[in-house]
């Protein structure tokens, strides 16, 4: 069923003020799930509530604080997120990365003592969208084994990256590095279906399509074999050796630690394009690029060729338009969340 984008919100951000939020953060929260839901991304949306929710009331995420640079050179920005609400802390380092690329010609920053963050699309196109090239990762805890390990080392480590275009739609990339997202695992959990062949391995190391295994002490797999592997590990030496934030194998699990914050780290950079080129020179060659691929001849049985983040953008009209679609598993785990803290659930359109 479809429910109202902007009473889901408000659900999303009173359920979070009652957990313990400010309403500013709870509501760059609740935008940035639904903002995910909006893409066909549900594995990062509002079916999340109930584990930010518990999270902040139980206090290993910090209400009320800010994003503060405790370092800089004209070009970098070393960021303390003080362990706030991801959302929050991603969205104003983003900010203050903008903000210096607008003087300098780029920045290149690291949030320490941040915590998961969802959809990287929400910070990389928002600067896309302001004219910049953005690129964001952030490390998670481990669920993910190397290319020739049986162990679970790298976290699902997500990549964002997004560059304007004139005409039509930002390039729009965003990944996580193991073939799927773990969150996809635990929502098809909650809807009681198996997941495709490839994406995990149960805590024996054999293949599985039951969620259950995977969540049990599984391992889900690295995308493009040793090159996502190699890949992950780059974003954690990123995020933590240059950023200081903790590493993949001892970051405290999102799921299950309600008891240690989790100091994610981000890297991130942005890029003026102004500085390299005159913008409408730069944007005319984003879209020449970008209409050349759309104008590939498709493969049989293929409609067309679409650019990353097209096919997310296209749903996310329809979503804003026709409402927020939501299994009936996650909207029965909303009402009783609600419950919970004395929120009633919307009704569906």
């Amino acid at each position: 069923m479809r429910y109202d984008y902007d009473k889901l919100k408000d659900f999303a951000a009173q359920v979070m003020v009652k957990a313990g939020l400010e309403r500013d953060e709870a509501e760059i929260f609740a935008e940035n799930l639904l903002y995910a839901d909006s893409r066909g991304m549900g594995s990062h949306g509002i079916s999340r509530l109930i584990n930010y929710s518990r999270r902040v009331q139980c206090g290993v995420i910090t209400p009320g604080v800010n994003a503060e640079i405790v370092s800089q050179a004209p070009s970098c920005l070393v960021i303390d997120g003080h362990n706030g609400i991801g959302a929050k802390i991603a969205r104003q380092a983003m900010d203050m990365c903008i903000e210096r690329a607008r003087e300098t010609g780029c920045c290149a920053a690291t949030v320490r003592n941040g915590n998961h963050f969802g959809a990287g699309a929400f910070y990389t196109k928002y600067a896309a969208e302001q004219g910049m090239i953005a690129f964001m990762v952030s490390n998670s805890e481990a669920a993910v084994a190397p290319i020739g390990g049986a162990k679970a080392m790298l976290g699902t480590n997500p990549l964002g990256v997004a560059v304007p275009a004139g005409r039509g739609e930002p390039f729009d990339l965003d990944m996580a590095t193991s073939v799927v997202a773990r969150g996809k695992v635990v929502l098809a959990q909650k809807e009681g279906r198996p997941i495709p062949q490839g994406w995990a391995v149960d805590k024996y190391g054999a293949d599985t399509t039951d969620p259950g295994a995977v969540l049990d002490g599984g391992c889900m797999l690295p995308f493009g074999g040793a090159k996502g592997y190699a890949i992950s590990l780059f974003i954690d030496l990123m995020c933590s050796c240059l950023g200081g934030a903790l590493n993949c194998r001892t970051t405290p699990h999102f799921w299950t630690d309600y008891e240690h914050p989790q100091n994610v780290g981000y890297f991130l950079v942005v890029i003026d394009p102004d500085k390299f080129l005159p913008r409408e020179q730069f944007l005319e060659r984003v879209d020449d690029m970008l209409d050349e691929f759309r104008a590939c001849p498709p493969a049989p049985g293929v409609e067309r060729v679409y650019i990353p983040g097209e096919i997310e953008a296209a749903k996310r009209a329809v979503s804003l338009e026709k409402g927020i679609e939501l299994s009936d598993a996650v909207a029965n785990e909303l009402r009783s969340v609600g419950e919970s803290y004395g929120v009633d659930f919307i009704r569906p359109l």
